[in-house]
């Protein structure tokens, strides 16, 4: 392929940036990411950006949410460069240059915007609002950047938890992300924003609403299904041997697609999760040994199962593998079945009821998982757009077979010693006595022991020859 030859650069005055602009220009990298507050100047950078790498003869690709977001912009565009433009499409939002540069302004209503094309930059205004910016961006955007190595801009506000979250924490894992970087900046960067204005907002406005639109935070939004989530995140590592002879249930939601399989471990007697495995890419073969293996390794005596698609069979071949005392059921999610078994799950985190394991993946599930309304009147549960819920499905299940478990059943032996005073039970004279226990202390003991036993000991009815009741 002949390498593609670019005219000399054309010099044009473009508005001048403020210091942190420059600055974020200046530390971008190939995939950048600016969460900004609202009149921060984002969309006058990306304008920038734009229109100098097409002054430097290069392809352009602005993308919007709709139609609305595109006219300010398209005029931003054109002004300082319409007086040296070789073609103005103002009905296909295009620009021409001399040099060979162009700008073509798309909006995202439609999913295939620039399909086809080839650009060197890619600008995303006001990325959060896009309704399907992940496969906008992995089935459209994206492609249009490979043969010029392009990069990409996505500059945004907040909106909830969404995809554009999703691509703000790849900029935050340089470590797994080299190729990406994010900011997250409140409005009062912006120097020519008067700060009484923000002052009179922080004032007026709800105080969700202002730190989501001023201050640029990734908050849940009004949809969100799980509160008090942080608060019981509180389970920490253990072994099987610290819940031996316990009552153990796992959760279980196959992977379908392109999501993950993801299994919870739960802890009916300690009212705690004790594991969760999330992976995707095996085979099936192998998500069952897998399953086996952690239930063989935390001696799980019932397991609920998505029996959904997949799970189905799947649930069949487990039948003849399962560990001895081990019982599977399956759970068909229906749009019947599937928002009680979430509403359970919901309220068991807003009452406190389990602790759960602190891994990040799932808690990012937990907060981002949103209740929506159809158009015809119902409520919906899922993730939002581009994100998963498989933890949230596999907790849930969990949380359903260890709910009809708590409070577990002591055995007689419990049962006896829970009756006995703590100061005379056996252990405790033990700890408190280390030549030995007394005489006298053993006497007590099982002076203790008896009465324990009368009360624990199930009462006996019995009726005279007339039938009366005897108390």
């Amino acid at each position: 392929m002949r390498a593609r030859q670019k005219s000399p650069p054309i010099r044009v005055e473009l508005p001048p940036l403020y210091p942190k602009q420059r600055e974020i220009k200046r530390d971008g990298r190939r995939f950048n990411v600016l969460d900004i507050g609202r009149r921060a100047g984002k969309t006058f950078l990306g304008v920038h950006l734009a229109l100098e790498a097409a002054l430097e003869g290069d392809p352009v690709g602005w993308f919007a949410p709709s139609y609305k977001y595109v006219l300010e912009v398209w005029r931003d565009l054109l002004r300082p460069v319409g007086a040296i433009a070789t073609k103005v499409n103002a009905t296909e939002r295009r620009i021409e240059l001399p040099n060979g540069g162009l700008v073509e302004v798309w909006t995202l209503e439609n999913e295939d915007a620039g399909r086809g094309r080839k650009y060197k930059r890619a600008i995303v205004d006001e990325a959060a609002m896009v309704a399907k910016l992940k496969s906008s961006w992995e089935e459209s955007i994206r492609p249009t950047l490979t043969d010029m190595e392009g990069d990409a801009w996505f500059l945004s506000t907040p909106k909830g938890l969404n995809y554009f979250y999703d691509l703000f924490q790849r900029g935050q894992t340089p470590e797994m992300f080299p190729q990406w970087k994010s900011w997250q900046l409140p409005s009062s960067v912006n120097p020519f924003l008067p700060p009484a204005e923000i002052d009179a907002a922080r004032i007026e406005l709800p105080e969700m609403v202002f730190r989501q639109e001023y201050l640029a935070e990734f908050l849940s939004g009004d949809g969100a299904v799980f509160r008090n989530v942080d608060n019981c995140l509180t389970a920490v590592p253990s072994m099987p041997i610290a819940h031996r002879n316990h009552v153990i249930v796992a959760g279980v939601d196959w992977a379908r697609l392109h999501d993950f399989t993801a299994i919870s471990v739960v802890c009916c007697n300690c009212q705690c999760e004790v594991a969760l495995d999330r992976f995707n890419q095996i085979g099936w073969a192998f998500q069952r040994e897998r399953l086996l293996s952690l239930m063989n390794h935390w001696s799980v005596k019932h397991a609920l199962i998505e029996s959904n698609s997949i799970g189905s069979p799947n649930l069949e071949a487990l039948h003849e593998h399962l560990p001895q005392g081990c019982a599977v059921r399956g759970f068909e999610t229906t749009a019947k079945s599937k928002p009680k078994l979430i509403q359970s799950l919901a309220l068991c985190f807003e009452r406190s009821h389990m602790q759960w394991l602190p891994d990040p993946i799932a808690r990012h599930e937990l907060i981002a998982y949103e209740a929506t309304r159809t158009e015809a009147g119902n409520t919906k549960y899922g993730a939002p757009e581009g994100g998963w819920d498989d933890t949230v499905i596999a907790r849930a299940l969990a949380w359903k077979a260890a709910d009809a478990r708590i409070p577990v059943d002591l055995t007689y032996a419990e049962k006896v010693n829970a009756h006995i005073p703590e100061q005379y039970r056996f252990e405790s004279l033990a700890d408190a006595s280390p030549n030995g226990v007394t005489p006298e202390q053993e006497l007590a003991y099982v002076y203790q022991l008896q009465l324990a036993k009368k009360k624990v000991a199930p009462k006996i009815k019995r009726w005279d020859e007339n039938g009366t009741l005897i108390r």
